[in-house]
């Protein structure tokens, strides 16, 4: 069956596409500037977009995982720097505490994720851990009534903006055998002692979303900092967290290839070329025909896996190829957008300029192509 999105559902999401659109002046000067502002952050919150996956019993608008999708598809198409900072608080770290949470966490984090007043992130690279990210090094230790961080995390999305991070630590001594094992997730609150937030990292793409190092120096939290039962993490909050994480990225590279591709149209249809518009040349025509194909499908996979999410069902290896085809698909359909548009497409000013740059990240964070066939193969083989 495929998933139907409902009219309320089609309704949020337009709703944010109009907001989005009227973004677009500001986008420049942000991006510049590498930095979202924090009024915008606030208008995502009064809009209701930061508390929309959260049940309405915790605060929340209680929409499913085929709404968000939309939502972050329109938001991508017209600004893919903040689709990810949305993706991040709204997806991951929200949908990790509202998993997770016990009364009193929810009850202390969920409302300044959702009025805007900050983003969550979610630590869990390391120097020496990417995609194992069983290896990764983050230390916890129980010191009487607190617990104690150390450790080093790269590349956090909205840390600069966050009241709280989502660090997964290792308790005891790692076991080669069993990797995994004693990772435990914790809220950290990022004005707790020992916690240093590093200089923002200088990226080709995304250069509006914060990405910053976290360093712990003997960070301590509170024995209620732990998040789900201790030990469990690496399976209930870095895994899970990640598929559902997926749906997110492949809904943004929906996005941010049907914004370029709207725009490579446009051009198309007004750039005249030997006496006619150059959209009456047949090699135009192709190649945008086949791009906005793919991002067809490319939707349809992301909303799939969404629908299933929703229902309680399987989705691991439906997210994986959501992402693993929506995320390449932007790459070819960005770069069908900048030759569309020729010289003018390679100038700072054009928005597809931009946006194949933000595209490539898509095919890494919340796991490399790479990564992704290997989970889509070892469902095939049951492996």
């Amino acid at each position: 069956m495929l998933p139907v999105a409902g009219s309320d559902e089609r309704l949020l999401a337009d709703a944010v596409a109009a907001y989005a659109r009227d973004l677009a002046p500001r986008i420049p000067a942000a991006e510049e500037a590498g930095a979202i502002p924090r009024e915008v952050i606030a208008d995502l919150g009064r809009l209701g977009v930061l508390g929309m996956t959260i049940p309405e019993p915790d605060g929340g608008l209680g929409a499913s995982s085929v709404a968000f999708a939309l939502v972050l598809e329109e938001i991508a198409a017209v600004w893919p720097s903040l689709a990810v900072g949305v993706s991040v608080n709204s997806g991951i770290a929200e949908g990790t505490i509202v998993r997770l949470g016990t009364p009193e966490q929810k009850k202390r984090w969920l409302p300044r994720l959702i009025d805007g007043s900050g983003l969550a992130s979610f630590a869990l690279t390391e120097p020496g851990s990417g995609s194992d990210a069983a290896a990764l090094r983050t230390t916890a230790r129980r010191d009487g009534p607190t617990w104690v961080l150390n450790g080093r995390k790269m590349f956090v999305t909205n840390l600069r903006y966050a009241p709280v991070a989502i660090v997964l630590a290792r308790v005891g001594e790692m076991d080669a055998h069993r990797p995994h094992a004693g990772i435990t997730a914790f809220l950290v609150p990022t004005d707790a002692p020992g916690v240093v937030i590093g200089r923002a990292e200088s990226k080709m793409g995304l250069l509006a979303s914060d990405t910053s190092p976290l360093t712990l120096e003997d960070a301590r939290v509170g024995a209620d900092a732990v998040l789900g039962p201790q030990g469990t993490a690496f399976g209930a909050v870095a895994m899970a967290g990640l598929d559902g994480g997926r749906i997110g990225i492949a809904a943004q590279a929906v996005g941010i290839a049907r914004g370029a591709i709207d725009r490579a149209a446009a051009y198309a249809r007004e750039r005249r070329q030997f006496g006619r518009p150059i959209g009456d040349f047949q090699l135009v025509r192709n190649a945008l025909a086949r791009a906005q194909t793919d991002i067809s499908a490319a939707r349809l996979l992301t909303l799939r896996a969404a629908w299933l999410k929703d229902r309680g069902r399987p989705f691991t290896t439906e997210a994986s190829k959501a992402k693993l085809f929506a995320s390449e698909m932007a790459q070819r359909a960005t770069h069908v957008a900048v030759q569309t548009l020729g010289g003018y497409g390679y100038m700072r000013e054009a928005a597809v300029e931009r946006m194949a740059r933000d595209a490539r990240a898509t095919t890494i964070y919340e796991g490399t192509s790479e990564i992704q066939r290997l989970v889509i193969a070892r469902g095939m083989l049951s492996l």
